[in-house]
């Protein structure tokens, strides 16, 4: 009687490790995914969580093309399995190719042929009549099947471990306390829910020209947590590009995030409602106009003593209940990209700019930000501008040395305190709001120009770094100097700090934040 007991519990020992193993269902099981062993250069079956998400996404995208469908129907019943493999990487960058197998009688045959460039975020299907490959659009209800190999699809880069939490072993920390252009927790995956989008005022616009982004849930596999990024008016990186958000999407029992990015359309941001002019599909707080951005003072905040470029347009406002949901799928905002969403993502995309990733970096080090800590409700939950320097990293709170942070104890949330205010920056006038500070001094920064037509500061003191200007690209601005060295876009503008009035061309006194 023993021995039955014993093979029985060895039998479940097994089983156990098996499914310890892998934390995610493979929803395509009788398929099989090969990737490169770099250590030996040779192809090897792999069946890690991070690739097993990668092939089911990768296939649940090819099989629902219409292509696809049409291939399959000409088959007749059979046995079939898909087969996914990783091309070299020399020749073909970060791409896959998948083939669906047939079995039929004694005889396999090839279906249909795939391949998918993760680089470049797009599919094509070899057709056997010209026997080359072509490019496949994507329908609306697939487009989330493309953000998830996109998002898994970097599972296997060289040098690059696995980035999914608790799916593979973890990537070298990168050094917080070092500002870069290296993003941080951007392909990240967990099976944790994210937290509900929190309210809070959103602070006046500092600089013309500069865009919002609103803040939004990151998560941080080396402190196993969401923290929150918050939103900030931050500098384009070029002239007409606005802001695609970052949003979670919900699939398979895992939670993905697809980082935002700037491109001359608003791309899919998963239907999420992030407020002030982001209210799910596209932005309604502003637009360039001849090399300008405007600001829709119905919905954004501005400081109109140096922000003259704005125009009131209540209809886009909605006052209804807002969904504080922040991710895409079952529990959370269900919301397909439309036309218009679409055609987005086939553009130029640029990623997050330096002053954002260093944004972030302050939040990610600041253990108050944490959802683990402030209960959803962070401490620090808009800024007017980016902090200039990233805090140390070896401090554990953070939160009451961030420059950047104008939501102080006692005061109302998105409401900018003097103590707040960059020192080294002079004041701006209050006596005269409508008076432009002539003769103020700069700092050593790069300005973003962007001055109203009718009024240039004339003979203002500049900086040895040329500026960012708006108002004619081509041309330089009348009796300024510069310098031989290129214009830099992310960079700190070199203007007084907002003033903390409200805007008064505002009918309100203040944007509604219930609006699409």
């Amino acid at each position: 009687m023993k021995t039955p007991i014993i093979i029985a519990t060895l039998l479940l020992a097994i089983s156990s490790i098996g499914r310890a193993q892998n934390t995610v269902a493979d929803t395509h099981p009788n398929s099989s995914i090969f990737a490169i062993d770099y250590s030996t250069g040779q192809e090897a079956q792999v069946n890690y969580d991070a690739a097993i998400l990668f092939k089911d996404a990768f296939i649940d995208l090819a099989s629902n093309t219409s292509v696809a469908r049409f291939q399959v129907s000409r088959m007749p019943p059979g046995h079939k399995v898909f087969i996914v493999k990783q091309m070299d990487p020399q020749t073909n960058g970060n791409s896959f190719q998948l083939i669906l197998q047939g079995r039929f009688g004694y005889q396999n045959v090839v279906i249909y042929t795939f391949i998918y460039n993760v680089d470049q975020n797009t599919l094509s299907f070899f057709n056997t009549q010209t026997q080359s490959y072509a490019p496949v659009a994507i329908q609306g209800y697939n487009v989330n099947n493309l953000n998830n190999c996109f998002a898994y699809g970097k599972f296997n880069v060289q040098n690059v471990q696995p980035v999914q939490d608790n799916m593979a072993p973890p990537r070298a920390q990168v050094d917080d306390a070092a500002d870069s252009n290296t993003p941080v927790d951007a392909d990240v995956s967990t099976a944790t829910v994210p937290p509900a989008l929190p309210d809070y005022d959103q602070p006046e616009c500092p600089v013309d020209g500069y865009l919002w982004q609103p803040g939004y849930w990151a998560y941080s596999r080396d402190n196993n947590g969401y923290y929150w990024v918050p939103g900030a008016w931050v500098a384009p990186p070029r002239v007409g590009f606005l802001w695609t958000p970052p949003y979670w999407g919900f699939v398979g029992g895992i939670y993905i995030f697809h980082g935002g990015y700037w491109g001359n359309s608003i791309g899919f941001y998963g239907g999420v409602n992030y407020g002030y002019g982001y209210g799910g599909h596209g932005f309604v707080g502003g637009d360039w106009h001849e090399g300008h951005y405007r600001y829709n003072t119905a919905v954004v905040r501005v400081n109109v003593t140096v922000v003259h470029n704005t125009y009131i347009d209540n209809t886009v406002v909605v006052n209804n209940q807002r969904n504080h949901a922040s991710f895409n799928g079952q529990g959370g905002v269900v919301a397909r990209p439309n036309d218009r969403e679409m055609a987005a993502m086939h553009e130029e995309h640029v990623s997050a700019t330096s002053e954002q990733i260093r944004n972030q970096r302050i939040a990610r080090a600041d253990r108050t930000q944490f959802a683990s800590a402030n209960g959803g409700r962070p401490a620090n939950f808009a800024a007017a501008r980016v902090p200039d320097r990233t805090p140390n990293t070896n401090n554990a709170n953070m939160g009451n040395r961030n420059s950047g942070n104008n939501n102080p104890a006692g005061a109302r949330p998105g409401m900018q305190s003097q103590r707040n205010v960059n020192p080294g920056t002079p004041a701006s006038n209050g006596t005269n709001p409508g008076a432009p500070a002539a003769n103020t001094p700069r700092s050593n920064k790069p300005a973003f120009n962007a001055p109203n037509p009718g009024a240039p500061a004339a003979n203002t003191p500049r900086s040895n770094t040329p500026a960012f200007n708006t108002s004619n690209p081509g041309a330089p601005a009348a009796n300024t100097q510069r310098s031989t060295a290129p214009a830099t876009n992310t960079s700190r503008p070199s203007v007084p700090p907002a003033n903390p009035q409200k805007p008064a061309g505002n009918r309100n006194g203040k944007p509604n934040k219930k609006h699409q």
